[in-house]
């Protein structure tokens, strides 16, 4: 019979998840309680919360979540990164982190309704932040209108060139 404590851990955990930009499920066993925190402290930073979690109770909450299919990656001692900020920036602190302290593994996740691979995740911390994209969209948009500029400018630009050219030599001939 589930207790009351149970029966709330899971209807956390489900909301987490349904409110949450993404979920990474991590194993962690060998990790010592301050590395955990020093992780845990890196994540805040960027709206992100690491939570050990009783792999029983996360399958029930992932399945009334919709994400059951996750709950496959829950094996061994196991603890899920859950994302309410941008989530390549957390995948990239995820990913720094497991490459600093090797006990950590990461398994799946779970972005834009989909299960992927802890591969597939890997990829994904590859990609520049937003702030960067945001910025290299808007340097392709802005190329062809600065160089539609240009081109109208030149006429005038070679214009008043040849006209300054002129005034030089004009009180020299006189």
């Amino acid at each position: 019979m589930p207790t009351e404590l149970k029966k709330q851990t899971v209807e956390t955990l489900e909301k987490q998840a349904k409110e949450s930009t993404g979920l990474i499920v991590t194993a962690f066993k060998g990790l010592k309680t301050t590395e955990i925190n020093e992780f845990r402290q890196k994540l805040r930073a960027l709206k992100g919360e690491y939570r050990v979690v009783k792999n029983s109770l996360t399958r029930i909450a992932f399945k009334n979540a919709g994400i059951e299919s996750l709950a496959d990656a829950l094996k061994g001692p196991s603890a899920i990164v859950i994302e309410r900020g941008d989530p390549i920036a957390t995948l990239k602190a995820v990913f720094e982190f497991a490459k600093s302290h090797e006990n950590m593994k990461v398994s799946a996740g779970y972005l834009d309704g989909k299960v992927l691979s802890d591969k597939e995740l890997k990829i994904l911390s590859n990609l520049p932040s937003r702030e960067v994209l945001i910025a290299q969209l808007l340097g392709t948009l802005q190329t062809p209108m600065v160089n539609l500029v240009s081109v109208l400018q030149a006429p005038m630009r070679d214009l008043v060139g040849v006209l300054d050219q002129i005034a030089k030599k004009a009180p020299a001939a006189a």
